[in-house]
Protein backbone atom coordinates (compact mmCIF):
# COMPACT_ATOMS: atom_id res chain seq x y z
CA UNK A 1 0.00 0.00 0.00
CA UNK A 2 1.42 3.37 -1.04
CA UNK A 3 1.04 6.12 1.57
CA UNK A 4 0.79 9.82 0.84
CA UNK A 5 2.67 12.24 3.06
CA UNK A 6 0.40 14.61 5.03
CA UNK A 7 1.35 17.33 7.48
CA UNK A 8 -0.95 17.64 10.47
CA UNK A 9 -0.73 20.43 13.01
CA UNK A 10 -1.94 19.45 16.47
CA UNK A 11 -2.34 21.40 19.69
CA UNK A 12 0.44 20.41 22.13
CA UNK A 13 -2.01 18.74 24.53
CA UNK A 14 -3.54 16.58 21.79
CA UNK A 15 -0.11 15.62 20.47
CA UNK A 16 0.97 14.63 24.00
CA UNK A 17 -2.11 12.40 24.36
CA UNK A 18 -1.48 10.76 20.97
CA UNK A 19 2.22 10.21 21.76
CA UNK A 20 1.36 8.74 25.17
CA UNK A 21 -1.16 6.31 23.68
CA UNK A 22 1.23 5.35 20.86
CA UNK A 23 3.99 4.63 23.38
CA UNK A 24 1.63 2.57 25.57
CA UNK A 25 0.51 0.54 22.54
CA UNK A 26 4.07 0.18 21.20
CA UNK A 27 3.30 2.12 17.99
CA UNK A 28 4.86 5.09 16.33
CA UNK A 29 2.98 8.39 16.48
CA UNK A 30 2.18 8.08 12.76
CA UNK A 31 0.73 4.58 13.25
CA UNK A 32 -1.36 5.78 16.18
CA UNK A 33 -2.78 8.77 14.26
CA UNK A 34 -3.44 6.61 11.19
CA UNK A 35 -5.27 4.07 13.33
CA UNK A 36 -7.32 6.78 15.05
CA UNK A 37 -8.36 8.28 11.71
CA UNK A 38 -9.23 4.88 10.26
CA UNK A 39 -11.37 3.95 13.25
CA UNK A 40 -13.05 7.37 13.18
CA UNK A 41 -14.08 7.09 9.54
CA UNK A 42 -15.01 3.38 9.62
CA UNK A 43 -17.10 3.52 12.80
CA UNK A 44 -20.83 3.02 12.41
CA UNK A 45 -23.62 1.28 14.33
CA UNK A 46 -23.04 -2.07 12.62
CA UNK A 47 -19.34 -2.21 13.49
CA UNK A 48 -19.53 -1.36 17.18
CA UNK A 49 -20.99 -3.32 20.08
CA UNK A 50 -23.27 -1.75 22.63
CA UNK A 51 -20.75 -2.35 25.41
CA UNK A 52 -17.96 -0.71 23.41
CA UNK A 53 -20.16 2.26 22.61
CA UNK A 54 -21.18 2.62 26.24
CA UNK A 55 -17.51 2.50 27.33
CA UNK A 56 -16.59 5.18 24.77
CA UNK A 57 -19.44 7.42 25.93
CA UNK A 58 -18.36 7.04 29.55
CA UNK A 59 -14.76 7.82 28.59
CA UNK A 60 -15.89 10.91 26.66
CA UNK A 61 -18.05 12.10 29.57
CA UNK A 62 -15.19 11.59 32.01
CA UNK A 63 -12.73 13.50 29.81
CA UNK A 64 -14.91 16.37 28.65
CA UNK A 65 -17.98 16.72 30.89
CA UNK A 66 -16.97 15.89 34.44
CA UNK A 67 -15.68 18.76 36.50
CA UNK A 68 -12.21 18.14 37.83
CA UNK A 69 -12.74 18.68 41.55
CA UNK A 70 -9.54 19.31 43.49
CA UNK A 71 -9.34 17.39 46.78
CA UNK A 72 -9.23 20.59 48.84
CA UNK A 73 -12.64 21.71 47.50
CA UNK A 74 -15.41 20.38 49.65
CA UNK A 75 -18.13 22.90 48.88
CA UNK A 76 -19.83 22.57 45.51
CA UNK A 77 -20.76 26.27 45.58
CA UNK A 78 -17.13 27.13 44.90
CA UNK A 79 -17.37 25.37 41.54
CA UNK A 80 -20.60 27.08 40.42
CA UNK A 81 -20.37 30.22 38.27
CA UNK A 82 -20.83 33.42 40.22
CA UNK A 83 -24.30 34.95 40.14
CA UNK A 84 -24.54 38.41 38.61
CA UNK A 85 -24.53 41.20 41.14
CA UNK A 86 -27.66 43.22 41.81
CA UNK A 87 -26.13 46.16 39.92
CA UNK A 88 -25.34 43.99 36.89
CA UNK A 89 -28.85 42.54 36.87
CA UNK A 90 -30.39 46.00 37.25
CA UNK A 91 -28.26 47.33 34.38
CA UNK A 92 -29.33 44.40 32.19
CA UNK A 93 -33.02 44.98 32.98
CA UNK A 94 -32.70 48.73 32.35
CA UNK A 95 -30.98 48.12 29.00
CA UNK A 96 -33.69 45.66 27.93
CA UNK A 97 -36.38 48.12 28.97
CA UNK A 98 -34.71 50.98 27.08
CA UNK A 99 -34.34 48.85 23.94
CA UNK A 100 -37.99 47.83 24.21
CA UNK A 101 -39.12 51.46 24.44
CA UNK A 102 -36.90 52.47 21.52
CA UNK A 103 -38.34 49.66 19.43
CA UNK A 104 -41.88 50.66 20.37
CA UNK A 105 -41.20 54.31 19.47
CA UNK A 106 -39.73 53.29 16.10
CA UNK A 107 -42.66 50.98 15.33
CA UNK A 108 -45.21 53.68 16.19
CA UNK A 109 -43.42 56.25 14.00
CA UNK A 110 -43.16 53.81 11.11
CA UNK A 111 -46.81 52.78 11.47
CA UNK A 112 -47.94 56.44 11.41
CA UNK A 113 -45.94 57.14 8.25
CA UNK A 114 -47.19 54.01 6.47
CA UNK A 115 -50.82 54.71 7.44
CA UNK A 116 -50.51 58.27 6.12
CA UNK A 117 -49.55 56.86 2.71
CA UNK A 118 -45.80 57.44 2.91
CA UNK A 119 -43.41 54.56 2.37
CA UNK A 120 -40.39 55.92 4.23
CA UNK A 121 -36.70 55.32 3.85
CA UNK A 122 -34.60 54.72 7.00
CA UNK A 123 -33.33 58.31 6.72
CA UNK A 124 -36.95 59.57 6.89
CA UNK A 125 -37.41 57.71 10.18
CA UNK A 126 -34.08 59.05 11.39
CA UNK A 127 -35.26 62.63 10.79
CA UNK A 128 -38.69 62.01 12.32
CA UNK A 129 -37.50 60.22 15.46
CA UNK A 130 -34.11 61.80 16.02
CA UNK A 131 -32.45 58.37 16.23
CA UNK A 132 -29.58 57.16 14.04
CA UNK A 133 -30.79 55.02 11.14
CA UNK A 134 -28.31 52.32 12.16
CA UNK A 135 -30.03 52.00 15.56
CA UNK A 136 -33.41 51.94 13.83
CA UNK A 137 -32.23 49.15 11.55
CA UNK A 138 -30.89 47.10 14.48
CA UNK A 139 -34.04 47.40 16.55
CA UNK A 140 -36.34 46.57 13.63
CA UNK A 141 -34.06 43.79 12.37
CA UNK A 142 -34.34 41.98 15.71
CA UNK A 143 -38.09 41.63 15.14
CA UNK A 144 -37.80 40.78 11.44
CA UNK A 145 -38.75 44.13 9.91
CA UNK A 146 -36.39 45.35 7.20
CA UNK A 147 -36.44 48.00 4.50
CA UNK A 148 -36.57 46.62 0.97
CA UNK A 149 -34.49 47.68 -2.01
CA UNK A 150 -37.04 49.07 -4.46
CA UNK A 151 -37.84 51.97 -6.77
CA UNK A 152 -40.60 54.44 -5.86
CA UNK A 153 -41.36 57.47 -8.07
CA UNK A 154 -38.18 56.87 -10.09
CA UNK A 155 -36.03 56.93 -6.96
CA UNK A 156 -34.19 53.74 -6.02
CA UNK A 157 -33.52 53.08 -2.36
CA UNK A 158 -34.37 51.07 0.71
CA UNK A 159 -37.99 51.64 1.66
CA UNK A 160 -40.29 50.38 4.39
CA UNK A 161 -43.29 49.15 2.42
CA UNK A 162 -47.00 49.19 3.37
CA UNK A 163 -46.94 45.39 3.30
CA UNK A 164 -45.10 45.57 6.66
CA UNK A 165 -48.16 47.02 8.49
CA UNK A 166 -49.53 43.66 9.74
CA UNK A 167 -46.09 42.67 11.04
CA UNK A 168 -45.70 46.07 12.72
CA UNK A 169 -49.09 45.78 14.43
CA UNK A 170 -48.25 42.26 15.62
CA UNK A 171 -44.90 43.45 17.02
CA UNK A 172 -46.62 46.35 18.83
CA UNK A 173 -49.06 43.92 20.45
CA UNK A 174 -46.15 41.80 21.67
CA UNK A 175 -44.39 44.86 23.10
CA UNK A 176 -47.49 46.06 24.96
Amino acid sequence: MTLANTTLRLPPQLRAIAEERAKAAGHTLADELRSALESHYKMNAAQISFEDLEARIQQHEAEFHSPAVPAEHEEIEELLPAKPSVQEELARVEKASREREETRKILLGLKDLLESGTQPMPSDLENLLGMPSRLIGRRLGKIGIRAKNTRIRDKSGRYFLRSLLPKIEEALKELS
